[in-house]
């Protein structure tokens, strides 16, 4: 165990304060760049020197990024007994295992599965059509979201059918029927993780007092996130008088359009009057030119708490903003940032950051035009590949037999003689007798009724499906069950007669050997046999959480970093680029048009303080959008920046010949550089 002294080692007055707060409600108000992971990581420390067991601890993060990064430094710092001891993770993991512990009061089973954000859109497009909800207007992925808008509001489909706006009564009516099949289907989906542990504890105060005794001391990172679901998970296992500790920026707050909500930290104290607000606000990451224009941009800002970052890195160089012709010219501009760059520092430690996805097509155009080296953070994820959706409703066919939608996927993957005609056979006695469609299949008079092939095609996939569950009811070995299971299935070879040309079935086949190394290594995470439930659960998770953060190779690749300003967040670059500065793109258009150009200046803020050393800003005069060229004038946010420390340029200018001054500095940079390698 570390003691007192050691906690508080190198640590400001600023941060030893919540350090040394151990009881109560206490909001810490942690600028960009200030620390807060470590004094997090210190102030558990600090509540294990004084007597707190590691079991009562309570720590919750919004990815599981940041809860791996917490375990490792908690590992570090307290050892591994007694970081495994605490519960550390995200909402949907906390929530999982509350309800895992509880689902049969819920009228679910202890082995509900979760569904897949794929499973999700195709059971609201199959209710959709079922209730004649097609054609113009009508979008499975707007009524999606606007059920988890409504869920995370803890919000009824009789309340979501009250309210103004588009379409809400057939909404509603949707949101009814995907709930109830759901619950059919033992199958929860990630806002039904929370909204039902807020209906487990509403109804069972005895199962939250439990809860409460076994958690006395609760801390939640990344506060600005929450959203009402989430504040309600809190305030119920604080209760009156509970020690919390909630973290956060209001300056960073950027996921409203998912529900987020900002008033949990603006107005923390009306849930906790007697709370204590300490704010963190010297910054060890930027110069002080940086932190002086993301001050003076955010202070436009009417609805926030007041803080202002400042640091002892000396003020650093200018602001400079690059004004370009068009989209190519500003995709060219920054590749030879790029190439002028990696002379002295190689191609890592650049990051180009963007407001909206489709700019990205361009800057890759114009990076892979120059050769330079890049990776796109965040884009398609290995698990959106149609072949990896296969294999994973192939596993959830055999652990949720119930889980119809899965089923139909596979049903005819790969090709295997049961067509449109024996699937609608099967919904129609769906409809007769609502029971799970492997049921259903399985009835030797559902059988006789279906065409030969089709039939004897379907019972040997359940006797595969028997089988393997089977062979999966013992834990361990997950890779290579998984891949006999395949091999039975003929899926590998399968691929080659669903995919053309060859190469993409090969490119295919390689993602699926892929993911058999994915089930291995979670099994080696996890240090003893693991079960096909705790895979796919583990993997649902991640998907909730991790849709917008980065992989854990990002840092390490020596290479441009592409990636949008949401999933930038938390992380820190030598140089920036923020492109697209420019009106309708940063602020965007359709925010403004919804009344949210606070959150965009907040999202312009979180990109400005990536930049430890260097930032440019650069827009287009003229750019492409839906096939139309548009003139674009510079953003207003520009304006909102100390004119003094920013310096206008275009992209000729931007490298003309350096000062002798400044070539002599650069040279001993490089010799510095140079000799410290060698060393």
């Amino acid at each position: 165990e570390m003691n007192q002294e050691e906690i508080l080692r190198g640590m400001n007055p600023q941060q030893r304060e919540p350090i040394q707060t151990l009881e109560g409600a206490l909001l810490l108000l942690a600028g960009a760049g200030t620390g807060k992971t470590t004094v997090i990581v210190r102030r558990i420390a600090n509540l294990l020197l004084h007597g707190n067991a590691p079991e009562s601890i309570l720590a919750v993060t919004f990815t599981n990024k940041s809860a791996r990064e917490m375990k490792e430094r908690l590992r570090k710092m307290n050892g591994e007994e007694n970081a495994s001891r605490m519960t550390i993770g995200t909402f949907h993991a906390f929530c999982c295992r509350v309800l895992r512990e509880n689902a049969p009061r819920l009228g679910y089973s202890r082995n509900f599965s979760l569904a897949t954000t794929s499973y999700q859109e195709g059971l609201v497009k199959e209710l959709m059509t079922a209730a004649g909800q097609v054609g113009e207007g009508y979008d499975a992925d707007a009524w999606l979201h606007q059920i988890s808008i409504s869920k995370s509001r803890l919000e009824s489909p009789d309340e979501l059918a009250e309210r103004e706006g588009f379409r809400m009564a057939e909404k509603a009516e949707i949101y009814a029927a995907y709930q109830k099949r759901l619950q059919q289907m033992d199958l929860m989906d990630f806002d039904d993780l929370l909204c039902l542990t807020v209906k487990l504890w509403s109804e069972n105060p005895r199962v939250l007092e439990s809860y409460r005794s076994r958690y006395r001391q609760l801390l939640i990172d990344e506060y600005q996130d929450t959203n009402l679901v989430q504040l309600k998970i809190m305030l119920m296992l604080a209760g009156e008088n509970g020690n919390i500790t909630v973290v956060g920026d209001d300056d960073q707050s950027i996921y409203g359009w998912r529900g987020a909500s900002l008033s949990n930290i603006t107005e923390f104290e009306s849930y906790f009057p007697k709370a204590k607000v300490i704010r963190l606000e010297q910054n060890y990451r930027s110069t002080g030119n940086i932190l002086t224009a993301a001050n003076s941009l955010i202070a436009h800002n009417k609805v926030r708490r007041e803080k202002n970052l400042w640091s002892e890195h000396g003020q650093g160089d200018l602001l400079k903003v690059v004004e370009c012709d068009d989209a190519d010219k500003e995709a060219e501009f920054i590749a030879n940032y790029a190439l002028d760059r990696h002379l002295t520092q190689g191609w890592g430690g650049l990051a180009v950051l963007f407001r909206s996805n489709f700019q990205a097509r361009s800057l890759e155009q114009g990076l892979r035009k120059k050769r330079v080296p890049y990776v796109l953070v965040g884009a398609n994820s290995f698990y959106q590949n149609k072949e990896i959706l296969d294999a994973i409703s192939f596993l959830y066919c055999l652990v949720n037999p119930k889980a119809d939608l899965h089923f139909l996927r596979i049903l005819n993957v790969p090709p295997r003689g049961i067509g449109d005609t024996t699937v609608a056979s099967l919904r129609d006695f769906r409809e007769s007798c609502h029971l799970p469609l492997q049921e259903i299949a399985s009835d030797k008079d559902v059988l006789d009724k279906l065409p030969a092939s089709a039939a004897s095609s379907l019972s040997s996939l359940l006797q595969i499906f028997d089988k393997y569950r089977r062979e999966f009811s013992t834990p361990g070995d997950l890779a290579d069950k998984c891949r006999r299971y395949f091999e039975a299935l003929d899926y590998l070879n399968g691929l080659g007669r669903m995919y053309k040309p060859r190469e993409d079935a090969l490119r295919r086949r390689d993602n699926v050997l892929e993911f058999f190394n994915a089930l291995a290594d979670f099994e080696q995470d996890s240090h003893n046999p693991s079960t096909l439930e705790a895979f796919l659960e583990n993997m649902a998770l991640q998907d909730a959480n991790d849709r917008f953060s980065k992989d854990k190779k990002t840092q390490e690749n020596d290479a441009v970093m592409l990636m949008t300003i949401h999933a930038s967040k938390g992380l820190e670059f030598p140089d920036v680029i923020i492109a697209g500065v420019e009106k309708d793109l940063l602020p965007n258009q359709r925010a403004i048009e919804e009344g949210s150009l606070e959150e965009e200046r907040r999202l312009f803020y979180v990109a400005i303080t990536r930049a430890r050393e260097r930032l440019a800003l650069t827009y287009a005069d003229k750019r492409m959008v839906r096939g139309n060229l548009h003139r674009k004038i510079a953003s207003e946010f520009l304006d909102e920046l100390p004119q003094d420390i920013v310096k206008y340029l275009k992209p000729s200018q931007f490298f003309a010949k350096l000062s002798p001054e400044e070539v002599t500095r650069q040279m001993q940079e490089k010799l510095k550089a140079f000799l410290k390698k060698d060393t």
